[in-house]
């Protein structure tokens, strides 16, 4: 295996030494939901391909982020999981999300798209000192919808049986984009995002949100 080391004794070069590599940070991304199959990564994380993934894997459990676990009968097979090491990025994986919120602004033709990731971008972009009372929002694509309950604490995970107090409608690099609130109201002047809600719940939601880092 070819050295890769940075070999600077600096905390940001000895990390980047372990999740620096192209994919890494994105197999923790989705691992942060839930523990997966290897078809399911696969998938995923389209255009990747089956070698790199592997690789991958085999690097983040070599150096104990991630772990393989065999599942419990009468399922059959293994997952995939993040060690508390693992899921101690999550931090790491929000600040990119915020950081890069304003490359959101276009979307190249190519350039995948999943409901998923809006989860996650919820989670990042949601700052703790303006959420209160549960808030539960669905955001609905044409490819698919995630339902979250922003609650005092944290951003959960909930049924799409849940009744939502906002509902958030439109493609999902229209929905990505919403969740800069200064952009609302040409998206929906423009028709290309609806919104649903009591007024009230929908202006807590608008609140809870940080404005994009400003580029100067």
């Amino acid at each position: 295996m070819p050295n890769r080391s940075y070999g600077q004794h600096c905390a940001v070069a000895k990390s980047l030494d372990i999740v620096g590599d192209r994919w890494t940070l994105l197999i923790v991304r989705e691992l942060l939901d839930r523990p997966q199959r290897y078809g399911d990564l696969l998938a995923g994380l389209a255009p990747i391909a089956t070698d790199m993934l592997a690789s991958r894997l085999r690097d983040l459990e070599r150096h104990g982020l991630a772990r393989r676990r065999e599942l419990a009968k009468p399922a059959s097979g293994n997952v995939y999981e993040l060690t508390a090491d693992g899921r101690a990025l999550e931090e790491v994986i929000n600040a990119f999300a915020r950081w890069g919120r304003h490359l959101l602004t276009t979307r190249a033709p190519t350039d995948v798209v999943r409901p998923e990731w809006l989860a996650r971008a919820v989670r990042a972009y949601v700052r703790p000192d303006r959420t209160g009372e549960d808030l539960v929002v669905r955001l609905a694509t044409p490819q698919g919808g995630t339902t979250v309950r922003i609650t005092a604490d944290e951003v959960l995970d909930e049924s799409d049986d849940v009744a939502a107090d906002v509902i958030l409608t439109g493609d999902v690099d229209v929905l990505a984009a919403a969740l800069d609130p200064s952009r609302v109201p040409d998206l929906v002047s423009a028709g290309r995002l609806h919104i649903a809600g009591e007024p009230s719940a929908v202006r807590r939601l608008t609140k809870m949100f940080a404005l994009p880092r400003v580029r100067v």
